[in-house]
């Protein structure tokens, strides 16, 4: 239930499921298309929307809201209880509440609809005179469905691919440290409800400051490269490999122990050293943490960065364990 100053707030608001479902909506909205709430609730929204609205709102308002999870200053054509057209200007959000994905919608009525709303009034004489003849009709709508449904499916390939390249470290192509940060906090829970082992590693090319100014960053590049390959090369079936920033990198091992986690820390040390660079031997140090009691995403990371720098502070080129860190 609404509160009262919402409910008889000075705009309309419109709560609406990723169907189209009307989940609330407020006194002021109601009293401006004349229903009663019980005459519209859990109904689609298309019961308020003038034809042209409906097409768009499938065509442009559910896609956008979806792949920006906002919309902003769309014109809509509500329809009142007595069939009158009522132009409004929406803004919404997309949210997740109650364990719910929801769409609130803001909705402030206007005189005018400028170049848009000739725009619309276009597409409703079409529709209008396409109803005329029916076969026109059906033809009319079947491409109009084909239509929608190739850019809905254009817009999920796009929301995939936006998906991918969120995540994704441009010039290694493994994950960035951001989704890095999302996955080592979904598998925290996991782990500890399933009291599996969990290690983290933490990697750092040394020196490579010098790679840099000694062969160009073009080079160094490259070296960052083909560390992230090898990296690919060790991953077992869900271990996740991430540019952690600069020359670091990250592993998220599930139900790695302390001794699996070295083991796999130390055969990619290995064939980093040995692994045919530039005209200089390139290596890595190297600190792990095994997930403990009480553990969260920054002590884990903090243990695993303690260790690294403990890694380096020994002489570098070798791989320290939080456990077994010199403090």
């Amino acid at each position: 239930m609404l509160d009262e100053q919402l409910n008889y707030a000075p705009c309309g608001y419109l709560s609406l499921s990723d169907e189209g479902t009307i989940r609330t909506i407020n006194q002021t909205l109601l009293s401006l298309l004349g229903f009663d709430l019980y005459e519209i609730k859990g109904k689609h929204v298309n019961t308020i929307l003038t034809v042209p609205s409906k097409s768009f709102y499938q065509l442009y308002f559910f896609p956008i809201i979806k792949l920006q999870e906002r919309v902003e200053e769309m014109y809509l054509t509500f329809k009142s209880k007595t069939n009158d057209d009522i132009p409004v200007l929406l803004s919404a959000i997309r949210k997740k509440r109650n364990g719910e994905i929801v769409n609130d919608c803001m909705l402030f009525q206007i005189k005018k609809r400028y170049e848009y709303e000739q725009s619309l009034l276009a597409v409703k004489k079409e529709t209008e005179e396409r109803n005329r003849v029916k076969r026109e009709q059906i033809a009319e709508l079947d491409l109009l469905r084909r239509e929608l449904e190739s850019k809905q499916k254009e817009l999920l390939e796009v929301n995939v691919q936006l998906g991918k390249l969120a995540a994704t470290d441009g010039l290694t192509g493994l994950k960035n440290r951001r989704s890095l940060q999302e996955d080592l906090a979904s598998n925290i829970v996991l782990f500890t409800k399933k009291s599996h082992p969990l290690s983290f590693l933490l990697l750092d090319i040394d020196h490579f400051k010098k790679i840099n100014d000694n062969y160009g960053h073009l080079t160094g590049d490259r070296v960052l490269q083909g560390l992230a390959l090898i990296l690919k090369e060790e991953l077992r079936e869900g271990d996740v490999a991430a540019r952690y920033g600069g020359e670091e990198f990250a592993l998220i091992l599930p139900g790695a122990d302390q001794a699996t986690a070295q083991k796999i820390a130390e055969r990619i040390r290995l064939r980093v050293e040995g692994a045919g660079w530039i005209n200089q031997t390139v290596t890595i140090s190297i600190g792990t943490a095994t997930l403990i009691t009480g553990d969260t995403v920054s002590s884990l990371q903090s243990r695993a960065d303690r260790a690294l720098y403990s890694s380096k502070n020994r002489g570098r080129n070798q791989v320290t364990h939080a456990s077994h860190k010199n403090d």
